[in-house]
């Protein structure tokens, strides 16, 4: 069976781990080293994903394994 990311669930996850921890936009945006803020909201509306890099420095920052930071489908 193919398994696969939900991408809204992922987003929300993301938006909701990242505000918990008390970090803004602006602080993930400067951290990644992103030119501008446009794809956090991306990602936070399940419209793409964070690349791999950007995943193990979100987990890094977070305190979290990757695995805890994306939904699966039928999860």
């Amino acid at each position: 069976d193919h398994i696969s990311i939900d991408m809204e669930k992922t987003g929300q996850l993301l938006k909701s781990t990242i505000q918990e921890a008390g970090y803004s936009v602006k602080y993930i945006q400067e951290y990644l080293h992103l030119e501008c803020p446009q794809s956090i909201y991306r990602w936070y509306k399940g419209k793409i994903l964070p690349s791999v890099d950007h995943f193990y420095s979100l987990s890094f920052l977070l305190g979290k394994h990757i695995e805890d930071l994306i939904v699966g489908k039928n999860q």
